[in-house]
C-alpha cells in the first residue's frame, strides 16, 4: 500500500508562521495543473504498481482552486495507478473556501476527507498570524462540513505568542461541540524565512515560555482524552477508527509519491524532492524532465528516521522492524541509555516496542536525541 501527495502551492496570503513553498501569483494555475498531470504520467511506475491507499491534496491552499482541477488530477491518478477501492482522499481547506457547491463537487470527484485549517477561533490571534478568515467563518465552515462529511479534521495551533491558556480552552470547548472525528494540534514553531522569525530577531515578539507551552499541550490532551479522542501521534487526536491513513503512512515509513513543486517522495531507499518554483517546475515538465533532487538514505539515516518518527506515535519504536530491515537491535545497542530513560520514567518497553510515557510525551525530542545513532 502506498500514498500520493499533491502539492497545490497557491494561497490568498501567507501566514506569518509559514515556511512552506507557496505563491500568491495565481496566473498559471491551469499550466501548473497540466504539469502535475504530466508528472503523474511520467512517474506512474515509481511505486512499482503498489495499490494506492491514500491521496492527499496539500499546499498552499488546494481548496482555493476550482474543484474541477481537483477532479481532473484524481482522474489522472486513477488512469495511471492501481487505486484501492477503500481509498482515503483528503483535501486541505481554508474556512473561507467552504461553500455548499465546493463540498458537493469535492465529494462528487471522490474527496472523502477534509482537513480544515482553523488554527484558532480568536479573531485577534487570527489577524496576528495573518489568516484570511475570522471566527464566524470558521464556525460556519465546521458546521457545513459536519453536515456533509463523516470524516474531517480540524487544525489548531497552540503556543502562539499571546494565546493564553483560557483562550485555547475556549477554542477546544467550542470545536468539540461539532464532534470532529480528528483534531491536529500543532505547537507553533518559528522557522527561518518567516515573518515571525524576523519579528523575533527584531524583538517585536517573544517566544512563549516552555512551561506555558507544556501547560497548553496538557490542557489540549486532557480535554480531548475526556472526550474519547485517541492520541496516536504527538500532534494527532482522533475518535476510534478515524486515524489519518495518509499521515500514518508517513509515520510507518510506507512508500509515497509527491507530485507538484516542492513535493517530497520516498521509495524505501531514496528520498527526493521537487524544485520549489512554479515556473521552473512547469518548464521542466514541458521538456519531459522531472525537476527533483534525490538522496540515498544510509543505514544510519534509516535507523534514525525510525527512532525519531516512532517515538512520536502510539506504535512506538519497533525493534523488530529495526532488526528485520536494518539488522540493528536498539534494545541491545542502546541498553544503558534505555535503562536510564526507563528509570527517569520517560519511556517503557512493550514487547519489542519502545514507547513514551505520559511524562515522556512532552520530552520527545530529548528522548529521540538520546537514542539516535
Amino acid at each position: 500500500m502506498s500514498g500520493i501527495y499533491i502539492h497545490i502551492p497557491f494561497c490568498k496570503k501567507k501566514c506569518h508562521y509559514c515556511d512552506f513553498y507557496i505563491t500568491l501569483n495565481k496566473n498559471n494555475v491551469s499550466k501548473l495543473i497540466e504539469a502535475i498531470k504530466f508528472e503523474l504520467i511520467l512517474r506512474k511506475n515509481f511505486l512499482n504498481k503498489n495499490s494506492i491507499e491514500t491521496i492527499y491534496f496539500g499546499g498552499g491552499t488546494p481548496s482555493m482552486i476550482s474543484p474541477n482541477y481537483i477532479g481532473n488530477i484524481i482522474k489522472e491518478i486513477k488512469n495511471n495507478f492501481s487505486v484501492n477501492s477503500n481509498i482515503e482522499i483528503t483535501i486541505e481547506a481554508n474556512p473561507d473556501d467552504i461553500s455548499l457547491d465546493n463540498l458537493l463537487k469535492w465529494k462528487k470527484y471522490g474527496i472523502n476527507r477534509i482537513s480544515l485549517g482553523v488554527q484558532t477561533l480568536n479573531d485577534n490571534l487570527l489577524n496576528f498570524i495573518n489568516r484570511s478568515h475570522d471566527k464566524k467563518t470558521a464556525v460556519a465552515s465546521i458546521k457545513k462540513i459536519s453536515e456533509h462529511y463523516d470524516n474531517f479534521s480540524i487544525d489548531l495551533i497552540y503556543g502562539i505568542p499571546g494565546n493564553r491558556y483560557d483562550k485555547l480552552k475556549n477554542d477546544i470547548k467550542e470545536i468539540i461541540k461539532f464532534n470532529p472525528p480528528h483534531i491536529s494540534a500543532y505547537n507553533l514553531t518559528i522557522e527561518k524565512k518567516t515573518v515571525f522569525y524576523n519579528w523575533l530577531k527584531n524583538n517585536i515578539i517573544k517566544k512563549e515560555k516552555e512551561r506555558e507551552i507544556i501547560k497548553q499541550f496538557n490542557l489540549l490532551k486532557n480535554i480531548l482524552e475526556k472526550e474519547e479522542y485517541i492520541q496516536y501521534e504527538t500532534s494527532s487526536f482522533c475518535k476510534k477508527g478515524y486515524e489519518s491513513k495518509h499521515n500514518s503512512g508517513y509515520w510507518k515509513r510506507k512508500k509515497y509519491l509527491g507530485i507538484g513543486p516542492s513535493a517530497h517522495s520516498f521509495d524505501g531507499k531514496y528520498r527526493s524532492w521537487n524544485i520549489s518554483d512554479n515556473n521552473k517546475y512547469i518548464s521542466a515538465l514541458n521538456k519531459r524532465i522531472i525537476p527533483n533532487t534525490e538522496e540515498k538514505l544510509s543505514k544510519k539515516m534509516k535507523i534514525n528516521e525510525i527512532i525519531m518518527i516512532g517515538i512520536r506515535t502510539k506504535w512506538g519504536i519497533d525493534n523488530k522492524q529495526l532488526i528485520t530491515q536494518l539488522k540493528y537491535d536498539i534494545l541491545k545497542n542502546q541498553k544503558n541509555t534505555i535503562d536510564k530513560l526507563i528509570n527517569d520514567k520517560l519511556i517503557y518497553i512493550n514487547r519489542t516496542k519502545i514507547k513514551a510515557t505520559k511524562k515522556g510525551s512532552i520530552l520527545l525530542d530529548y528522548i529521540a536525541e538520546k537514542l539516535l545513532v
